[in-house]
C-alpha cells in the first residue's frame, strides 16, 4: 500500500513561467542586486534566487537522479505570503506561499555536506504526509520543479510549523492504531494515541493531548480517506471506517460549538457556524479553520476553552511608578557583584510545563538583590506589581533560597532591619521576574516575588541591596498607618484624601512611618510611591473604594504615571532558558533538585501504565505536609462501616430455560446434613467442575462465584456453594487493579445449577515468592501480558486468576486460605465465619448462672471489667466549653469493676431468661481531682464499696487488678496492657482515701506468666523506668530493618524498643536528621544520601542493572560511592523488614503543581521506596504517612501503593491511628500500610489506649462502605487521655531565646508520665526555644494565663517599643481578615494545662500554622524539649543541628509511642507465625 496521503491543492505551473512568478517582497529586493551571477559563494553554503539552480547545484550528490521529479531535503526553511510574513502549510490552499531555506540532496545527512540557501522561490503548490508505514511523519512541499522533504524548520518559523508537525503525527498515530487492532473502539483509539503522543512538550498535559486529537478529527480523516486511493483492493478502507467517520462527526460537534459567532472571513464576507458546517468545501470554511487553528497554537492552551471575560473598570489597568519622580529617594547607580557560585533557578525545578500561577511552589529568599541585564539595581518599585502587556523592565535576582517556612519580614526584630544574617539554603540565580506584591500578616509583613518558576516570599536583603529596599519598607509603613487611620475611622467615608495626608504629617518624627512635616512634602512622597500604598489598601473590602483610594489614583496618572493594562492570563509556560546575566557564570549542581525516582521495572510499569491512561491532570488536589492541621468530624460515626457479609438477602435471578444437567461422575461422599456430594456437572453442554468459577446474575449484574462444593439437596435439585470472586474495580483498588485479577472474599451463597449463565477460564496463582525468585517472576508476567494481548487481538474469552482473599471487614489483602478452598467436602469456611459472628454477636448467660457470653468474650463471677462510665456516671459526659486543643477535657475512660454477681430476672413467657449483673466500682485518681490524677500512677485504682447493677451491654471488656508488688517487674510505657494495682480504699461518701481495711478481702487477678512476676523477696516499682519491654526478644533472633526516609529515629526507636526490629542500615537524606540518627542508634549504618542513588548503587552491585530504572545523575553519584561505603550496602536476603515515611512531592504544600503527568509523578520518592520492597522482598513492610495520602489525588496513589504490593505477592492491611490514643500528648493522625510476606501472619492494629477526641478513622472502600482500623476513642477507651501538664510539667522555667543546651532539671518527676520521660537521666538538655521579636514578646505577656486564650484576648491598645515606634498590640492583618479565616482561632495561643498539644510541626510560632505554641503559665514558645515530649521521645534522646534542624526533626519524626505499639503488633504476629509453625511440624511428625 503507497501510504502517502493525496496531495492538496495542486496546480499546474510551467517550468518556463518559474521565473516569472510572483515573489514575496524579500525576494525582490534580493533579485536587484544578484544581476552578474546567480550564485553567490559563502563559507559553508551557496546562496541562490533560483529553484533551477538549487537544484542543479545538488544534482551531483543526490542517489535518485533516475527518478521522474528530484527530490531533496529541505532545512532551516519557512514558507511566506507574498508580503514576507510567515504562514502555515496549510495556508497555501487559500493562497501563494513561497518558501526559503537551505536545499540539500535527498540521501542520508552527513555532517560534510553543504547545502543551497535561497532567499525565496516557488510557489509551492501542494503538501503531502507520507512515513504511515515507518510510523513517523515526513512532510513533503511541492513546487512545480521539484518535491522537498521538511526536516528542520528555521527557529523562528519552528511555533508555527511544531502545530502543523502534530497533526501530522496525530494522523500516523491513528493509522498506526488500525493496522494494529482495526476493530478498536474509539475510545481505545484516543487512549492509544493520546498514550504515544503525551510525550510532546507541545502539550501541556494529557488532556490537552486528547482534546486536540479531537479537534483534529476532520483533517485526520481526509488525510486516511486519501491513502485509500492508493490502497490495493485486500486493504481496509479509511473513508467508511466507522471509528474514523466518528472521530470526524466529534470533531465538526466541537468545532460546530465554538463557532458561535459569526468570523470575518476574507474581504469582509461574513459567515455564521450554520453556514460554516453545512459547506464543509467552501473556500471560506477552509479559511476560518485557518483561523482556528491559528489561534489554537497561538493560545498553547489546548487543555480547555476559557470563557473570555471582561475587566471591570477599576481593575483592568494598573499604575506605574514613573522613574524621575522617585530618583531622589534611592542611592546612587550600583552593581551587583557576586563573590559566590550560585545555580540556575532552572535546575531546582522542571521546566517546558505549562501552569497555572497558583500552582507554582513557594519558597523563601534570603540576602537577595534585585538588579537588571546590566547587573545594575533596580528598585522594585520600578517594576509592576501585576503582570501587564505593555511591560518594558526587565529584573532579575540571586539569593539564598530555603524552603517557604510562612514567615515574613517583621519591622521589629532590629535596628537594622534591612541587615542580612547568615542562612542555610542555597544560592540561587532567578530568571526573569513576573510579578511582585505585598501582603500584611498577623505582625509581619510578606513582600513577594514570582518567577515562571516559583514564588519567593522575601527575607532580609543583601548588605549590597539594603538601601535600595528601604525606601520599599518605608512605603509599606505608610501604607500600614494609613490602614491603620481607616480601621480607627468610624465613617471611612469622611476621611478624605487630605485628611489623611494632614495625619501623616502630624507623625512623630521617631515613627517610621514619618516623611515629613510639611504637607506638600507628605502628598508627593504618597503620590510616586502610591502603586504599594494602592496595593495594600485595595486588599481591603472596605477601604478599596473610598475617598483616600479613589484620589490617590487619580493624582498617580495626573502626575504622569504610566497606565498599563493587566494581564487576564493565568497560565504561564516555563521557560527553556535562563536569561539572567549570571547564567553566563559556572554552574553549581544542585543537590535539592527532586531527582526522578529510581525504580524496578516492576514499579515502573505498574505506576506508569496507570499515570499515563488514567492519571487526571486538571486535579488541584492536596495532600498536607507534616504540618498538618487535624480538623474535628463530628458526623464520621454515621458513615457505614464494611462488615462480614450475609450473602442471602442477595436477589438472585432465577433461570426458566430448560437446559439438561447432569452429574459428571459418581458421587464421593456426603455433606454434614446427609446430602450427597459431587465434584462436576454438565450444564447445558458446559462442565462447572469443583474449585472451577462461574457466573451468576446477581442484584441485576454478572457476577463471578468460585465453586466450594455441588451436591443434591433432599428435594432432587442439583445445588451449588461458591464465594463471590470480587473483580479488582470493585475492592478498595478501584481503576489500579488488574482487569484479569479476582479477589476470593467470605461472601459465599448456594444456587441451583440451572441458574448459572455460563464458565469462566479461572485459575488460582501461586508463584515463588522471595528475591531469589524475582527474575524468574518476571518472566513468567512478561509472558502472561504477551498472553493477554494475544487473547484480546484473537477476542478470545478473558482468563481470571486469583491469589489473594479481598477481607474489607478487617481492611486488607490476605494469602489465600487453600487447605479449605475447593475441597468439595461440604465444608465452608465463610459460612463458618458468619456462624461464628452471629454467635459472637449473641449475650447468653451460662448454665451455671455465674457468668455469661457476650462479644465472643467469657465473663465470670470475680472477673475485673471494664464499664462504659455513661452507665455509672449521671452527668452524661457533661464537660466545660470545648476549644481546639482542649478537646480532651471532660472525656472519661472505662470504670473498672469487679463483677460481683448475676441478678435473674423472670422471663416472660416464651422469652429466655433476662438477667443484669451486679458490680463493685474502682475508682481512678481522676474521679477525685485533676491534681490527684497528676500526681497518681495511671494504672492505679481504689477499691470502693459502691455497687451497680447494670444491663451486660455496659460491660465492654476484661482487666486485671493485682496487688502493687505484684506489678510486672518492667513495665513499659506506652501502657498497652490491661492491668491495674489497688492499694487504696476511697470512701465516696466524704472523698477520702484510706489503705484498704484488713477485713476487706480482694479477689484479685495475677499475671500467669511467672516471667513478669516481681520476686516476693523485690521492692515496689521504681520511679524512674525507661521503656522496657516484656518478653524481650534477643537481639540476634529479632528482625533485620532496613529504615528508609529515617529522619531522627522515632519509627525505628519505637520498634526497636518494642523487641521486634534490630535497624541495621538507616538512609536519611538530611543530613542533620542523619546525624541525629547515628547518635541514637550507634550500631546503624546511617547512610546520609538520597535514597535513588542508594538503590542504584546496590542493583549494581548485585549485577541487576538491567532491572534498575534511574536517572544518568543518579548512575553517576553511586558511581562515586566509595568502597567503604559500599562494602556496607544492604543486599537482598539480608534484610526482613523495611520502614519509612516517604515524602513525597506530589503531597507536599510546596509543590502545588497542577500539571500530573507521568514525569511529575516519577519524581515521587514513594516509587523509589516501593522498589525498595520489590528488590529486597523483605518480610515484613511498613509504610507511614500524613492522613490525607489515603485520599490524595481522589485514592490513585494510595490504591497504585497497594496495587505494587498485591503484585509483587504480599498480603497488605492499610489503617489510619491516632497517636494521641497511645499515650501521647497531641492529636496525629496517621496512614499506615502493613505488608507481610504470604506464608507470614500480618500484623493486628494495636487497640487504643487512651481516650482522645479526634474522629476520623475511615477509609472509604467500594459500594459505599468504609473501613476504620481501631474503635475510636471519642467515647471511652481504657485510660484518660495525656495532659499538657503531664508531658512537661516537671521542666524548669526558660526565658524567651534562651539557648543553653543543658541544664538541671531542678525538681523531682511528679506524674509517671514524666517519670518515663526522664528515666534515669540526670542533666536536661534541649530545654532552649527560640526568640521571640520584642512585639511579640510583649502580645505573648498580654495573652492570659487561661485555657484556650489567644489574641482575641489582647487588650486593643498600642504599646511603644524599646526603638520608641509605636505599634497596635492585636496585630491588624489579624482584625481585618479575621472574618476570612474562621477568626484565626488558636494564632497567639496558650496551651492548656489540662489539655493537649497541638499537632507536632516543623517550626511552632505563634502567627503560623498551628498558633497555639505558647507555654502555659511563661511568657514564651515551647522548648525543643517540650516538643518531643509531646511527640514521647524520651529525655535521653538526642537531636542535631540548629535550633530549627531539631524541630524538623520532631515535626517530622513518628511518634516512638505509636511505633512501640506497631512494634508489638508485629511481634505478636511472628510468635503467631512460629506457633503455628510449630503445630504443622507436629502434624507432619507426631512421633518426634
Amino acid at each position: 500500500m503507497d501510504t502517502k496521503a493525496r496531495k492538496q491543492k495542486k496546480r499546474s505551473v510551467d517550468s518556463d513561467d518559474v521565473s516569472r512568478e510572483k515573489r514575496p517582497k524579500r525576494a525582490a529586493e534580493c533579485t536587484n542586486f544578484m544581476e552578474k551571477s546567480a550564485t553567490v559563494e559563502a563559507k559553508k553554503e551557496q546562496i541562490v534566487t533560483e529553484e533551477i539552480v538549487a537544484i542543479q547545484l545538488t544534482c551531483s550528490l543526490e542517489s535518485n537522479d533516475d527518478q521522474p521529479r528530484p527530490n531533496r531535503r529541505l532545512t532551516d526553511f519557512i514558507l511566506l505570503d507574498s508580503n514576507g510574513v510567515p504562514q502555515p502549510v496549510e495556508m497555501l490552499e487559500l493562497g501563494d506561499i513561497f518558501m526559503e531555506g537551505v536545499a540539500l540532496p535527498l540521501g542520508e545527512d552527513k555532517n560534510n555536506q553543504k547545502g543551497v540557501r535561497f532567499q525565496s522561490f516557488g510557489r509551492v503548490e501542494n503538501w503531502t504526509i507520507s512515513g504511515y508505514e515507518d510510523g513517523s511523519p515526513v512532510i513533503w512541499i511541492s513546487t512545480a520543479l521539484a518535491d522537498y522533504d521538511c526536516r528542520k524548520p528555521a527557529s523562528r518559523y519552528k511555533r508555527i510549523y511544531d502545530f502543523f508537525f502534530q497533526k501530522a503525527c496525530a494522523c500516523v498515530e491513528v493509522f498506526k492504531n488500525f493496522s494494529k487492532n482495526p476493530n478498536t473502539s474509539l475510545d481505545e483509539l484516543l487512549a492509544a494515541v493520546v498514550r504515544s503522543m503525551s510525550g510532546s512538550k507541545i502539550f501541556s498535559s494529557i488532556a490537552a493531548t486528547q482534546e486536540f486529537v479531537i479537534s483534529q478529527g476532520e483533517f485526520i480523516y481526509d488525510q486516511l480517506a486519501g491513502l485509500d486511493e492508493t490502497a490495493k483492493s485486500h486493504e481496509t478502507s479509511f473513508v467508511e471506517n466507522p471509528v474514523l467517520v466518528s472521530l470526524r462527526d466529534k470533531s465538526s460537534k466541537v468545532h460546530k460549538a465554538l463557532s458561535n459567532v459569526a468570523m470575518r472571513i476574507d474581504e469582509g464576507k461574513a459567515v455564521t457556524s450554520d453556514q460554516l458546517m453545512d459547506d464543509a468545501e467552501d473556500e471560506h470554511v477552509n479559511y476560518a479553520k485557518l483561523i482556528r487553528d491559528e489561534k489554537c497554537r497561538k493560545s498553547k492552551d489546548w487543555s480547555r476553552n476559557k470563557k473570555s471575560s471582561k475587566p471591570s473598570a477599576s481593575n483592568n489597568f494598573y499604575i506605574k511608578i514613573n522613574e524621575n519622580e522617585i530618583a531622589n529617594d534611592y542611592p546612587h547607580p550600583s552593581y551587583y557583584k557576586n563573590t559566590e557560585e550560585e545555580t540556575d533557578e532552572l535546575v531546582l525545578f522542571d521546566r517546558g510545563y505549562e501552569v497555572e500561577t497558583r500552582y507554582l511552589p513557594w519558597r523563601t529568599l534570603h540576602n537577595w538583590a534585585l538588579y537588571k541585564s546590566d547587573s545594575s539595581f533596580i528598585s522594585l518599585e520600578l517594576f509592576l506589581m501585576q503582570p501587564c502587556d505593555d511591560s518594558d523592565v526587565t529584573v532579575f535576582g540571586s539569593g539564598v533560597v530555603a524552603e517557604d517556612d510562612g514567615t515574613g519580614f517583621c519591622f521589629d526584630d532590629s535596628e537594622s532591619s534591612t541587615q542580612s544574617h547568615d542562612h542555610d539554603g542555597m544560592r540561587i540565580f532567578l530568571s526573569q521576574i513576573k510579578e511582585w506584591t505585598v501582603d500584611i500578616g498577623a505582625e509581619m509583613v510578606f513582600i513577594i516575588l514570582r518567577t515562571d518558576m516559583a514564588w519567593y516570599r522575601l527575607g532580609k536583603p543583601s548588605k549590597q541591596y539594603a538601601p535600595w529596599f528601604e525606601p520599599v519598607l518605608k512605603t509599606v509603613r505608610v501604607g500600614i498607618s494609613i490602614l491603620a487611620l481607616h480601621n480607627i475611622e468610624t465613617r471611612i467615608a469622611k476621611l478624605s484624601y487630605v485628611d489623611v495626608i494632614k495625619r501623616l504629617s502630624g507623625l512623630d518624627e521617631n515613627d517610621k512611618a514619618y516623611i515629613s512635616s510639611k504637607f506638600l512634602n507628605v502628598e508627593r512622597y504618597v503620590v510616586v510611591h502610591g502603586q504599594i500604598i494602592l496595593k495594600l489598601l485595595r486588599e481591603y473590602l472596605g477601604i478599596r473604594r473610598c475617598p483616600f483610594v479613589t484620589c490617590l489614583a487619580s493624582e498617580m496618572q495626573d502626575r504622569h504615571h504610566t497606565k498599563c493594562i493587566i494581564k487576564k492570563k493565568k497560565k504561564i509556560l516555563q521557560k527553556q532558558k535562563n536569561m539572567n546575566p549570571g547564567a553566563d557564570m559556572p554552574r553549581v549542581v544542585s543537590k535539592r533538585k527532586a531527582m526522578q525516582a529510581t525504580t524496578t521495572l516492576l514499579i515502573n510499569r505498574i505506576w506508569g501504565e496507570f499515570c499515563t491512561i488514567y492519571l487526571r491532570e486538571d486535579s488541584s488536589e492536596e495532600i498536607g505536609a507534616e504540618e498538618e492541621v487535624e480538623e474535628e468530624d463530628e458526623n464520621e460515626e454515621e458513615e457505614n462501616i464494611a462488615e462480614a457479609v450475609d450473602a442471602s438477602h442477595k436477589k438472585i435471578r432465577y433461570s426458566c430455560r430448560e437446559i439438561e444437567i447432569r452429574w459428571e461422575g459418581e458421587s464421593f461422599g456426603e455433606s454434614s446434613a446427609g446430602e450427597p456430594l459431587y465434584g462436576q456437572a454438565l450444564v447445558g453442554g458446559g462442565k462447572v467442575a469443583v474449585g472451577g468459577a462461574v457466573i451468576l446474575e446477581v442484584d441485576d449484574q454478572d457476577e463471578i462465584y468460585f465453586v466450594e462444593y455441588m451436591f443434591e439437596s433432599s428435594d432432587h435439585c442439583k445445588m451449588l456453594h461458591g464465594k463471590l470472586l470480587q473483580r479488582g474495580s470493585e475492592t478498595v483498588l478501584g481503576t489500579t487493579a488488574n482487569k484479569r485479577e479476582l479477589f476470593l472474599t467470605n461472601e459465599c451463597l448456594t444456587v441451583q445449577l440451572k441458574d448459572i449463565k455460563g464458565t469462566v477460564n479461572f485459575e488460582i496463582r501461586s508463584r515463588p515468592w522471595g528475591h531469589q525468585y524475582r527474575k524468574e517472576n518476571m518472566v513468567a508476567d512478561k509472558l502472561d501480558r504477551s498472553r493477554e494481548e494475544e487473547i484480546k487481538a484473537k477476542d478470545l474469552p478473558t482468563e481470571y486468576y486469583c491469589k489473594s482473599l479481598y477481607s474489607p471487614e478487617r481492611g486488607g489483602f490476605f494469602s489465600l486460605p487453600r487447605s479449605d478452598m475447593g475441597l468439595g467436602s461440604g465444608f465452608c469456611s465463610s459460612c463458618k465465619i458468619r456462624e461464628k459472628e452471629e454467635e459472637r454477636s449473641k449475650t447468653k448467660l451460662n448454665d451455671s448462672k455465674t457468668g455469661f457470653l457476650s462479644d465472643g468474650i467469657e465473663y465470670s463471677v470475680g472477673d475485673y471489667v471494664y464499664v462504659i462510665p455513661n452507665y455509672i456516671t449521671k452527668d452524661k459526659g457533661k464537660r466545660r466549653p470545648m476549644f481546639k486543643y482542649g478537646r480532651n477535657v471532660g472525656l472519661k475512660p472505662f470504670v473498672v469493676s469487679q463483677l460481683l454477681n448475676i441478678v435473674l430476672k423472670e422471663p416472660k413467657k416464651g422469652n429466655r431468661a433476662l438477667f443484669k449483673v451486679s458490680l463493685r466500682r474502682f475508682y481512678r485518681p481522676e474521679d477525685i481531682s485533676a491534681e490527684k490524677a497528676y500526681v497518681s500512677d495511671i494504672q492505679e485504682v481504689y477499691y470502693s464499696e459502691d455497687t451497680y447493677i447494670l444491663p451486660p451491654k455496659a460491660i465492654k471488656g476484661k482487666c486485671e487488678v493485682m496487688k502493687k508488688h505484684d506489678m510486672p517487674l518492667r513495665r513499659e510505657y506506652p501502657v498497652l496492657d490491661h492491668i491495674f494495682f489497688c492499694e487504696l480504699f476511697y470512701d465516696s461518701s466524704n472523698g477520702h482515701l484510706n489503705k484498704l481495711p484488713s477485713s476487706i478481702k480482694l479477689m484479685l487477678s495475677s499475671i500467669k506468666d511467672e516471667k513478669l512476676l516481681r520476686e516476693k523477696k523485690g521492692k515496689g516499682v521504681e520511679s524512674g523506668t525507661d521503656y522496657a519491654m516484656i518478653d524481650e526478644v534477643p537481639k540476634e533472633m529479632r528482625l533485620a530493618t532496613l529504615d528508609i526516609f529515617a529522619g531522627c529515629g522515632g519509627l525505628s526507636y519505637g520498634l526497636e524498643k518494642s523487641g521486634v526490629s534490630d535497624t541495621k542500615w538507616a538512609i536519611e537524606y538530611e543530613a542533620p536528621a542523619g546525624q541525629a540518627f547515628k547518635l541514637n542508634h550507634p550500631k546503624t549504618t546511617v547512610f546520609v544520601d538520597n535514597c535513588n542513588v542508594i538503590l542504584r548503587a546496590i542493583m549494581e552491585k548485585c549485577g541487576d542493572v538491567d532491572d534498575c530504572i534511574s536517572t544518568t545523575e543518579a548512575a553517576e553519584l553511586a558511581a562515586k560511592l566509595d568502597e567503604n561505603k559500599k562494602s556496607t550496602l544492604p543486599l537482598p536476603g539480608q534484610v526482613d523488614f523495611i520502614n519509612g515515611g516517604p515524602p513525597c512531592q506530589g503531597f507536599s504544600r510546596l509543590n502545588r503543581f497542577s500539571d500530573r503527568s507521568w514525569s511529575k509523578v516519577q519524581c515521587e520518592m514513594i516509587l523509589a521506596f516501593l522498589s525498595f520492597a520489590d528488590y529486597f522482598r523483605p518480610k515484613y513492610f511498613l509504610l507511614e504517612n500524613v492522613k490525607t495520602f489515603v485520599t490524595f489525588h481522589e485514592g490513585h496513589t494510595f490504591q497504585l501503593t497497594l496495587a505494587s504490593l498485591l503484585e509483587m505477592g504480599y498480603q497488605v492491611r492499610f489503617g489510619l491511628l491516632e497517636a494521641g490514643a497511645y499515650g501521647i500528648s497531641q492529636p496525629r493522625k496517621r496512614a499506615f500500610i502493613w505488608a507481610a510476606a504470604p506464608n507470614e501472619v500480618l500484623p493486628e492494629w494495636p487497640e487504643p489506649m487512651h481516650v482522645f477526641n479526634n474522629p476520623g478513622f475511615k477509609i472509604s472502600l467500594s459500594r459505599g462502605l468504609h473501613y476504620s482500623a481501631v474503635r475510636s476513642t471519642k467515647i471511652c477507651a481504657p485510660f484518660r487521655s495525656i495532659t499538657v501538664r503531664d508531658t512537661i510539667g516537671d521542666l524548669p522555667p526558660v526565658k524567651s531565646g534562651e539557648s543553653g543546651i543543658n541544664k538541671e532539671y531542678g525538681a523531682v518527676p511528679v506524674s509517671w508520665f514524666q517519670k518515663a520521660m526522664r528515666g534515669n537521666i540526670i542533666v536536661l538538655t534541649d530545654h532552649i526555644c527560640k526568640k521571640m521579636n520584642e512585639l511579640n514578646l510583649i502580645r505573648c505577656k498580654k495573652i492570659p494565663k487561661t485555657p484556650g486564650a489567644d489574641w482575641r484576648d489582647l487588650p486593643d491598645e498600642n504599646v511603644k517599643l524599646s526603638n520608641g515606634v509605636v505599634k497596635k498590640l492585636i496585630p491588624s492583618g489579624l482584625i481585618n481578615k479575621a472574618k476570612e479565616h474562621n477568626g484565626y482561632r488558636g494564632l497567639y495561643g496558650r496551651l492548656d494545662w489540662q489539655g493537649n498539644f497541638p499537632t507536632s510541626i516543623t517550626d511552632p510560632q505563634p502567627s503560623g500554622f498551628v498558633g497555639v505554641c505558647f507555654h502555659p503559665d511563661q511568657d514564651r514558645i515551647i522548648s525543643i524539649r517540650e516538643c518531643a515530649r509531646s511527640q514521647g521521645f524520651p529525655d535521653s534522646y538526642e537531636f542535631s543541628g540548629k535550633i530549627k534542624d531539631k524541630h524538623r526533626q520532631i515535626g517530622n519524626a513518628v511518634p516512638p509511642p505509636l511505633a512501640f505499639a506497631l512494634g508489638r503488633k508485629l511481634k505478636e504476629a511472628l510468635h503467631l507465625r512460629s506457633s503455628r509453625s510449630q503445630c504443622q511440624s507436629l502434624k507432619q511428625h507426631p512421633n518426634e
